[in-house]
């Protein structure tokens, strides 16, 4: 996950960039200004932006005015001292809102709420024209030479890239491979019947010994990090759900 920290206080920048790696994330840029920040050739990649909300020049409300248009999936934790400047700070992106001196567990909560986000509406580019957020997927299936998206309606779509690669570029997002033909959304799935899969809407895929290990380490993985935001109250793990 790529973050960057946008703060003109040096002190306030080095205890974020502190708690942020502390928290197993070091994909870090940090900024002194607004200006600096829109003009990184990086910003179109971000996934999470720790904010000021007062700096001088462009303030961090007009920064957030800017990102709400050309970066939509970028998340923002507005950073400040000054309460009274909240309600001015409501955004479509923004997901918090830090009240300095910030603590190390208010930056873990973003990060964890950031990558639950991502893994919900992060849009998955499978042409040049299509796009898909995470939440539609359902499963992958490699057919020849192509990959098929199956999506929660009931269409697919094709892509050239191979399953292979899919496999490596989606884990992060909440994807595991059970075999070499198939990837499924842990989102979609419900439990494991012998050498099966089966997933929403019922549908059963044959899972690999050799990918069965993965599978279950990466759907409790999954759960434990999904019941951080998503889950009002305690959802069975992996083990238990057999």
């Amino acid at each position: 996950m790529k973050i960057a920290i946008c703060e003109d206080f040096a002190e306030d920048r080095k205890k974020l960039l502190q708690y942020c790696e502390e928290t197993d994330e070091h994909d870090i840029s940090l900024f002194s200004s607004g200006e600096d920040l829109l003009n990184s050739p990086d910003l179109s990649s971000l996934n999470l932006l720790f904010l000021d909300i007062e700096m001088e020049q462009q303030d961090g409300i007009q920064v957030m005015k800017s990102l709400e248009f050309s970066n939509p999936f970028t998340m923002i934790a507005f950073c400040t001292s000054h309460q009274e400047m909240m309600p001015d700070a409501f955004g479509r992106n923004v997901i918090s809102f830090l009240s300095k001196p910030i603590q190390k567990h208010s930056v873990e909560q973003c990060i964890h709420k950031t990558k639950y986000l991502i893994r919900e509406f992060a849009p998955i580019e499978v042409d040049d024209n299509i796009q898909i957020p995470c939440k539609d997927i359902l499963y992958l299936h490699s057919e020849q030479k192509y990959t098929i998206f199956y999506t929660t309606d009931g269409n697919y779509f094709l892509s050239h890239i191979p399953l292979k690669q899919w496999a490596e570029d989606l884990t992060e997002l909440g994807f595991c491979a059970i075999s070499r033909y198939h990837i499924i959304n842990l989102k979609y799935f419900l439990k494991l019947i012998h050498q099966t899969v089966m997933i929403a809407g019922g549908k059963r895929l044959p899972v690999s010994r050799r990918h069965l290990p993965q599978l279950k380490s990466q759907a409790d993985s999954y759960t434990l990090r999904t019941l951080r935001y998503a889950a009002p109250h305690p959802v069975k793990s992996f083990k238990e759900k057999q």
